[in-house]
């Protein structure tokens, strides 16, 4: 058949297939009757298959069908058979496939030699090719239109079951992709301290997975609501516009949102975050029961440029992943300032103790961070080295007041127990999980790059980094 079978015509190019093989010629016509696929055969055979006066024959026939009726066998001239099978989906008729036969008598008929001769296709090259297919009688004829109705109506069903294989097949690649994005997200959420992280893994994994130009997270500017990602904006793949310009339009998108529903913009809204397409999936993100972002997705690509149930389920979930996460860092950032505001009682009970030195450990702080910055270490490694500085004298708690405060020159005893200052602030602070990594600060930084410090007489390179 020359036209490309598509999806509801796949079952009768199968037939079309095996009905040459028994020397019948298939056409396809729709329900009206107007040919839509027509045989596929070389030379004289060929230009007699194709010629105005056999379609004529072929439109005739399935034009004298409706809806109802059944397989069955017209013979417009004595000794040409057309055996006529209905193909239906559900119970609408989609097409006729029109199956051709000849009976060895039909080719000495003047209706043969008429046909020939129109279509300029010799009589006897069109015979010859035509016997060596294959011939039948009426008795055959009416078995192969039987055979003809069970294989369609096997071919019928076999499309069906290999569409809704293909169907789950596609649906459980879709779960996968979905399974996978929430399980790579999930193990991404201990991202507390970081937040701004996992929003931009967000945004990257689900561009990378739904059909969508751009992806994007924007939340609100307010530091009470959204802490350190209030007025940020993430992205992945290529946004519309400029990035200022586009979290200023996504801020008012936010401000139009009057409850934690998602939907979907369209119309100016739509067109102001991205004026080349017409559906952009926005998800409010939750905290404390108020809207503090939203992350949203724009031009989508592919065969369906539709926003579908697949795309909105993960957005859905990415938005409550994120929910989670702030609900977590705000949990974090509380149990930090906490953490700060005991670091800070420690320090303040020394200056009590010792008002000669007040703000020396702030001041100690201060510096240890701004050396660690500038020796190149990551922010993160620099702020533990500035707390290491808050709480490196807290082992003066231990020192009696009388020799912390002296004026004047101390004794070999009693500096021998202002020495043991960072033995008594490792033992205060070595049970505390948050301060295990300040601990080395707290005990080696009174160590000397030549070996004569204390209290362990570390030289150089041995001293750790903190202490240095």
């Amino acid at each position: 058949m020359t036209a490309a079978p598509n999806n509801h015509a796949r079952e009768t190019q199968r037939i079309a297939e095996r009905c040459r093989a028994l020397g019948l010629f298939v056409w396809r016509t729709d329900p009206q009757g107007q040919i839509e696929a027509t045989p596929d055969e070389p030379a004289n055979l060929g230009r007699w298959l194709a010629s105005p006066q056999v379609a004529a024959l072929v439109t005739q026939a399935a034009s004298s069908l409706d809806d109802q009726s059944p397989a069955q066998i017209i013979a417009p001239i004595e000794g040409l058979w057309l055996l006529a099978v209905p193909s239906h989906a559900g119970r609408r008729l989609q097409s006729w496939t029109i199956a051709m036969g000849a009976a060895p008598g039909f080719f000495g008929s003047a209706a043969f030699r008429a046909l020939c001769s129109k279509c300029d296709a010799g009589a006897s090259a069109v015979e010859s090719q035509w016997r060596a297919a294959g011939t039948f009688n009426d008795t055959e004829a009416s078995r192969l239109l039987r055979c003809l109705s069970w294989l369609h109506e096997d071919l019928r069903q076999l499309s069906e079951e290999t569409s809704k294989t293909e169907a789950f097949g596609g649906q459980l690649a879709e779960s996968y992709e979905e399974i996978s994005l929430l399980y790579r997200l999930g193990r991404s959420l201990n991202e507390v301290a970081h937040p701004q992280k996992f929003v931009d893994l967000a945004c990257t994994e689900l561009q990378a997975t739904l059909p969508y130009r751009w992806v994007a997270a924007c939340f609100v500017n307010d530091r009470d609501a959204a802490r350190a990602m209030a007025g940020t904006t993430s992205f992945a793949g290529k946004l519309p516009m400029d990035p200022a310009l586009f979290s200023a339009r996504a801020i008012e998108v936010i401000a139009s949102l009057d409850n934690d529903t998602p939907r979907i913009l369209s119309g100016d809204l739509c067109a102001a975050l991205d004026p080349s397409t017409r559906q952009i999936p926005v998800h409010p993100v939750i905290h404390d029961e108020m809207i503090v972002g939203v992350i949203m997705a724009g031009g989508k690509h592919g065969a369906d440029t539709q926003v579908g149930s697949a795309d909105t389920k993960l957005l859905d979930a990415a938005a409550g992943y994120l929910g989670i996460l702030l609900d977590n860092a705000f949990l974090y950032d509380d149990q930090q300032i906490m953490f700060v505001g005991t670091l800070e009682a420690l320090t303040a009970s020394i200056d009590a103790k010792d008002p000669y030195t007040c703000g020396h450990s702030q001041r100690v702080a201060e510096l240890a961070d701004a050396l660690a910055r500038a020796h190149g270490l990551e922010p993160a490694h620099a702020e533990r080295i500035r707390l290491a500085g808050v709480v490196h004298d807290v082992g003066k708690i231990g020192v009696p007041e009388a020799v912390l405060c002296k004026t004047g020159r101390l004794t070999a005893e009693e500096f021998e127990q202002i020495k043991q200052h960072p033995e008594i602030g490792y033992q205060i602070l070595k049970d505390i999980p948050q301060f295990s990594d300040l601990l080395p600060g707290v005990l080696y930084h009174h160590e000397r790059y030549d070996g004569n410090g204390y209290p362990r007489k570390l030289r150089g390179l041995d001293i750790p980094l903190m202490a240095r």
